[in-house]
């Protein structure tokens, strides 16, 4: 295992492509390259073109890839596979039986849905359940001779009717004598009795057909996965025919069979300080001889829903520690890169002060020209105007929030700056704005479409899909980008976020309590 560690900027995607091109050219071992969003893992796969890497020997998984990867996709490879007729054959005769599934299903599912607790019901269940003792007593005694028991007006008894009567507290009635010498002991219950057996049967009823649905449904889940699991044999088979694999997390579980059948010997985690520890193993096998873990332990960590079971919580259960971080806390050997290309030095200064005071500025970050039409190239601004809760989500980071966080007189501010930079001649595809709070982000996101088409990160663009404030087919809608993303929330995460996702040359850090005047 090796754990490349870097600072921001300071080449890890350089070194990372480096390894890979070391790895491929002088070893046979199949190559899985393992990223945490799409855009990572489209970066990296460029990475790997510009340095030498032919195409042909790379395969990209998953259906989120941008123009430069839509070659590497799995969809557009050339393949030798043929599919026997048996496959063919197995593959029809499941989706028949997965079709009758469906259908069985759906008409279970109507039925579920108009069912209704009726004494009728009732005596049908009883009949073959374990209380059927009760179903013996609800029927209507015989006559020797075939005849009808009637009541009033002269029509026949119903068959429910000593049920109805006994679910309501009363006695047998009409067969009273009957009954209590037949069966003392149910008509002797008392009436809160009766209603906890009806309420009992009800649920069984409820869980029975709910059992039938679930059977119904596994069987189905199952024809189809079947289903796919044969029409995967043509990746699995382009997989064997090369030689570095590329895939998110989310990718590498719904190819779990086809990864281990290319048996890759060597894996390349990028970015492994924001993956999952458990991502990490389920994506290595039996036949991994070599991980590469690539990152930052200081900078963010995985994202986990669960406030209580992080690090920061501080009760030990630390789900949010990747791998990557655990290790190199307990001392495994690592290589620390310490001389950033992106900032000037103007920002690398905060982010040496905070967390990385062994950091260096390359030559290059040297004499950039500075920012046109503001007096410094870091600007803090403040004001006194007050948040408000954004009452229509909570932050699922916050643990007990019951809201996220909002300021529109920050959007209307940061509207203007992007106004005045534009007159600057900056175009949108030059800025980048960062917010701590889903709240803001999504107030963002909402006044800038009105004059650009914000775009979101894949972590991001989720959040606000799950909290039901965008669709998931948004329409893309031409016109000029601007990207927006959230950002960790304590100062250190705040800094060094900014510093690796941001290559210009002004940040704008929220503070409180001072004001200051805005460009027109």
């Amino acid at each position: 295992m090796k754990s490349p560690l870097t600072g921001p900027g300071t080449g890890k995607s350089f070194i990372g492509a480096l390894i890979a091109k070391i790895l491929h050219d002088n070893t046979d071992e199949t190559i899985l390259v393992l990223t945490y969003t799409n855009h990572a893992l489209d970066q990296y796969l460029v990475d790997l073109q510009t340095i030498g890497i032919p195409s042909s020997s790379m395969v990209r998984l998953g259906g989120k890839f941008n123009s430069s990867t839509k070659a590497l996709s799995i969809s557009e490879q050339p393949s030798t596979y043929k599919m026997s007729r048996s496959t063919y054959n197995m593959i029809e005769d499941l989706k028949l039986l997965s079709e009758g599934y469906h259908d069985a299903l759906s008409r279970k599912m109507s039925r579920f849905s108009k069912l209704q607790f009726t004494t009728r019901a009732l005596l049908e269940f009883l009949e073959l359940s374990e209380d059927s003792e009760f179903f013996d007593a609800f029927q209507i005694p015989s006559m020797d001779d075939g005849s009808t028991y009637v009541g009033r007006r002269g029509k026949a008894i119903a068959v429910d009717y000593l049920l109805k009567r006994w679910s309501q507290g009363k006695n047998a009635g009409t067969f009273s004598k009957h009954a209590e010498a037949e069966f003392p002991e149910i008509w002797a219950m008392q009436h809160s009795a009766r209603d906890a057996c009806w309420k009992r049967w009800c649920n069984e009823i409820v869980k029975e057909h709910v059992s039938e649905l679930s059977n119904l449904a596994r069987k189905y889940n199952d024809c189809r996965a079947q289903v796919e699991q044969l029409f995967r044999q043509k990746t699995a088979h382009i997989l064997s025919e090369k030689r570095i694999i590329g895939c998110t997390t989310t990718a590498a579980a719904m190819y779990t069979e086809q990864i281990q059948k290319a048996s890759p010997g060597i894996i390349i985690v990028e970015e492994a300080g924001e993956i999952l520890e458990s991502h990490v193993l389920t994506a290595m096998t039996s036949d991994t001889k070599q991980l590469v873990l690539i990152g930052d332990h200081k900078q963010l960590r995985p994202k986990i829903s669960n406030y209580s079971l992080t690090v920061e919580k501080g009760d030990g259960y630390n789900l949010n520690q990747s791998l990557f971080e655990r290790l190199v806390v307990a001392g495994v050997p690592h290589t620390t890169l310490n001389k950033q290309h992106r900032m000037r030095p103007e920002i690398s200064t905060l982010v040496r002060s905070l967390t990385y005071p062994e950091l260096e500025d390359a030559q290059k970050t040297q004499g950039r020209p500075s920012l046109r039409g503001f007096q410094d190239s870091v600007i803090f601004v403040t004001h006194h105007q007050p948040e408000l809760n954004a009452k229509s989500l909570a932050d699922r980071r916050d643990e007990g929030a019951q809201s996220s966080k909002e300021n529109d007189y920050e959007v209307k501010m940061i509207l203007k700056c992007l106004r005045y930079l534009g007159q600057q001649g900056y175009g949108t595809d030059q800025i980048v704005i960062l917010t701590p709070y889903l709240g803001q982000l999504y107030n963002l996101v909402r006044t800038l479409s009105t004059d650009n088409d914000p775009v979101l990160n894949d972590l991001d663009n989720f959040e606000l899909i799950r909290a039901g404030l965008i669709s998931p087919a948004g329409a893309n809608i031409a016109k000029r980008k601007i990207q927006i993303s959230t950002i960790g929330k304590s100062i250190a995460i705040f800094c060094t976020s900014l510093a690796r996702s941001v290559n210009t040359t002004q940040i704008i850090i929220r503070a409180r309590k001072v004001t200051s005047s805005l460009p027109p």
